[in-house]
């Protein structure tokens, strides 16, 4: 049986992440979710693949359920969904420390394009085998 890798990040909230309301901004969440997407498709994937193809964003559905504030360690965890020709949902929750309760919940769907032709790449069992685990 096959589950999807989860890749996990912890970041601490800095004075650059606060807006006016002395909470963490909304799009430095979406940052997060961005970097730790990139981070995760580089330490899984192959040179090969990292230098031919490139991941890009169709959509992002976001849930801001709680506010984190500065100092707090956020503890951000991703894994893919459901894919099907050059697309493929990406999962995230963000947390505050080791509190069970979600701060963000989102999904976001991107499409995987050939760096070179610029051109949407279907998704080859290659790449689905470097974001699934045998279990």
């Amino acid at each position: 049986m096959l589950a999807p890798h989860i890749f996990t990040k912890v970041f601490t909230v800095l004075p650059e992440h606060i807006d006016e309301l002395h909470h963490v901004n909304n799009v430095q969440y979406l940052h997060w979710m961005m970097e730790s997407a990139g981070e995760h498709w580089q330490t899984r994937a192959t040179p090969n693949l990292i230098r031919n193809l490139v991941w890009v964003v169709r959509t992002h559905e976001i849930q801001y359920l709680s506010a984190a504030k500065l100092g707090d360690e956020i503890i951000l965890t991703t894994y893919t969904g459901e894919y099907a020709g050059a697309g493929w949902w990406r999962n995230f929750s963000i947390r505050q420390g080791n509190s069970p309760k979600d701060l963000v919940i989102a999904k976001t769907h991107f499409v995987l394009l050939n760096k070179e032709t610029g051109k949407p790449q279907r998704i080859s069992s290659e790449i689905v085998d470097i974001f699934m685990n045998e279990v």
